[in-house]
This record gives structure tokens, sequence and C-alpha cells, in this order.
């Protein structure tokens, strides 16, 4: 009787001590399950290449650093200063060697000197040049060139709509264009005795000021002459401005040396257009190639039959 005294006093506090250490069990079950899965859950660390050798340079002090940067540049290639260029009589071209010197003049053929004045002319095959220059290739699309709108957006009663057969009609977004450019000619013809006398007009203008100038000899050292060297020759040919070269055929050498010039251009005979020569302050016309500048600015007259 009382041994069942005893565990009837005891039960409260065993009931209440209970629960505790149940609890102390779990958490002490929880805490050691966590890190378990956490490192179940840890992904694998990966093998990360690196380079076998690596390159440590040594730091520059910044007084170093100064010192480079106050460094005087080296002054640019001082230009030759361009002087005035010769001068001939009336009808007379100056002639220019190969070091750039002058040395006498030559007589210009008359359909260079005096052509015959045609009023207008000039004017009017710059316009014919320019014309012929464009390229009418623009283009839209009409409605049956545009993709898509094959099926019809709705039919075509009963929904209180308009009508509509296609999505790509031009009151549609993403539509056709009316009345679009879909290519055009703007070419201009012209007689070729005015184009010619347009092309005699406008050398007759700068060998009236003295700005047609006979080259008796180029040459350039080296197999690839450098544009420098073609710089250098100008400047010491005199003050061209803006120049244009007129050689009997086409120097490679030369041509490839003055590409990136844009004071400069290369031509021939038939290459040379009117937009040249007006654009020009100055020709130099290789001695060769002067008959066939002047045959180009000669007026071919027909006599017609009574």
């Amino acid at each position: 009787m009382a041994d069942k005294e005893k565990d009837k006093k005891a039960t409260p506090a065993a009931k209440k001590a209970a629960p505790a250490k149940a609890a102390a069990k779990t958490t002490s079950a929880k805490a050691t399950a966590k890190p378990a899965a956490a490192k179940a859950k840890a992904p694998a660390k990966r093998a990360v290449a690196r380079p076998l050798t690596r390159v440590v340079r040594p730091e520059q002090p910044r007084e170093e650093r100064r010192e480079r940067k106050e460094e005087p540049r080296e002054a640019p290639r001082p230009r030759p200063e361009a002087r005035p260029l010769p001068t001939a009589p009336a009808g007379h071209a100056p002639v220019i060697k190969a070091d750039g010197s002058s040395d006498g003049s030559v007589e210009l053929p008359a359909a260079i000197v005096s052509p015959a004045k045609r009023r207008g002319v000039l004017f009017q095959a710059l316009l014919t040049s320019l014309a012929n220059k464009r390229q009418g290739t623009s283009a839209t699309k009409n409605r049956s060139r545009v993709a898509g709108g094959g099926a019809k957006p709705w039919r075509q009663k009963g929904t209180g709509r308009a009508r509509q057969g296609s999505t790509r009609s031009p009151q549609w977004r993403h539509g056709g264009v009316v009345f679009g450019p879909n290519g055009r000619r703007y070419n201009q013809r012209m007689t070729a005795m005015m184009s010619h006398a347009a092309f005699a007009e406008a050398l007759s203008a700068l060998a009236a000021s003295g700005r047609i100038l006979v080259v008796d000899e180029f040459r350039f050292d080296g197999d690839r002459p450098r544009a420098r060297a073609v710089i250098d020759w100008l400047a010491r040919v005199g003050d061209t401005g803006r120049a244009v070269l007129v050689t009997v055929k086409t120097d490679e050498r030369v041509g490839r040396a003055t590409a990136n010039l844009k004071e400069f251009d290369l031509r021939t005979p038939g290459t040379l257009r009117l937009e040249d020569v007006l654009r020009a302050q100055t020709v130099l016309v290789h001695r060769p190639a002067l008959d066939a500048l002047a045959a180009r600015a000669t007026v071919a007259t027909v006599e017609r039959a009574e």
C-alpha cells in the first residue's frame, strides 16, 4: 500500500519531466539530423582548371609613370611651304619637270584656248552628268508584294464592320504602299557636239586663269611610292589646291599612293569627267596626253549638203 501511495505522489512530477525529456530528445535528434541533411544536399565541389604559370609584372612607381607622360613628343614632319604657281604667256602653259620646278612653256591647242562660246551648254552638261549618276533603285512594296494577308479578316456580312478582303491592303497597318516608288530612270541625253563644247569651255576657263600645267615627266623613287612623296612634289610645283593629274594611261603605282588623298585625282583623257574639271583648281596634264585631251575638247562640225 505504501508503494502504491509513493507511485501516486510521484506521478505528477514524472509526468511533467517526461515531456521535457522527450522534447530534449527530439531537439537533439533534429539538430543531429540537420547537419546530415545539409551535408547530403550540398553540391559537390568541381575542380577548376587554373593556369600553370602566372606572369607577375613588377609594378612601376608612380614617379616613373609621370616622367614618361611628361616626355615631349616628336615634332611632326614639317611640310614644304607651297609657292605660287609658275606663269606663262597667254595661250601657253608652264612646263613642269620631274623635280617639280618649271622650265619654259608650251603652246596649248586652239580647242582648249579659244573654243566656240555656247551660252548655257556648260550648265546643261553639268545637270546631265549629275542626273546620269543617279540610281533609281528606291522601291516600295504594294499589297501584292507584302507577305501575309491571305485569309479574309472577317466574313463579308453580318459583323457590322466594313468589308475587308486582306490585312495587307493599304488602309491596314503593315499593309502595302499606294503609288510608291518602284524604280525610276533619271538618264538624260545630250548630243556629242554639246558635251564636247561644254568640256572645252571648262578647260578654257582654267587655261585663262593659268591653272593648266603641262608635266614633262614625273617619277617617284621605289616600286611603291608613298603619298608623302606625291604631296612634296605638288608642294614644289606650287599652290595647286585641288589638283587633277591627267596621264595617257593609269599608273598603278601613283594610283595606289594617291588613293587616300582627298584633294588629288588621277585620270586619263577618257575617264576625265566634266565634274572633275569644274571641281579642280589646277589641272596637270602629262605631255603625251595633251593631244588626246585636245581631241576630246574639239567640236566636230558636219557640213550640210545643199
